[in-house]
């Protein structure tokens, strides 16, 4: 079980990297690259989401 923890804790800060590289890309005026950024963080979200309860890490927001 640790081992899935620890997985779930390393996809969460992953999360909030690419969240942090699409804010980024927003700065610096490269909107078309943040949407692409921000499209594939929705997907893993919604997968994420879609997890039976008992798979998702209590981490993952």
């Amino acid at each position: 079980m640790d081992d899935f923890n620890t997985s779930g804790l390393a996809l969460q800060k992953n999360l909030l990297n690419l969240r942090r590289e699409r804010d980024q890309l927003k700065a610096q005026g490269k909107a078309e690259d943040a949407a692409r950024l921000d499209s594939k963080i929705k997907r893993i979200e919604a997968m994420v989401a879609g997890l039976p309860e008992g798979m998702k890490v209590p981490t993952l927001q």
